[in-house]
């Protein structure tokens, strides 16, 4: 990643490396120490860690959803996120960023993929830059405890 925090598009490719206490995360998720993602769905299942480097087209298709429990709030011009058993909030980004457009499509109704789409069409971006914003937006969020895969 590089030096600016909100350079979601560098967000990098492997294993994702939580900073959060990834007992209280995950009890706040579901009951057990594997959450698997894409079960249900006759799809192969997938770990938490393994988003990171899920291949795009198939990223494309995850619908984020906002974490249970977590607070989101708008202060001194950013948006702030407080997951379930978090000490505090965590700054996420500025309010005039791009990334307040894709956050809003985190609903569990919009894929990645879609969101990506809305996004390039408001900013003017190429499609795969788009995308990659969205990805690490999404990844980056996924890391901290605010966000998951809906399902």
């Amino acid at each position: 990643m590089t030096d600016d925090a909100y350079a979601f598009d560098q967000f990098p490719r492997g294993q994702l490396q939580f900073k959060f206490s990834r007992r209280g995360f995950l009890t706040a998720l579901f009951t057990g120490a594997e959450v698997m993602w894409g079960k249900t769905d006759g799809r192969k299942a997938l770990t938490l860690e393994q988003l990171g480097s899920y291949p795009d087209d198939a990223l494309a298709e995850v619908m984020p959803v906002v974490t249970p429990r977590c607070v989101i709030f708008e202060q001194d011009g950013f948006v702030w996120g407080q997951p379930w058993g978090a000490v505090g909030p965590l700054r996420l980004f500025p309010l005039d960023s791009p990334a307040l457009s894709a956050f809003n499509g985190f609903n569990g109704r919009n894929p990645l993929g879609e969101i990506s789409a809305d996004l390039a069409a408001t900013t003017g971006w190429e499609t795969q830059h788009s995308f990659d914003y969205v990805r690490g937006l999404f990844l980056t969020l996924v890391q901290i405890g605010v966000c998951q895969p809906q399902g």
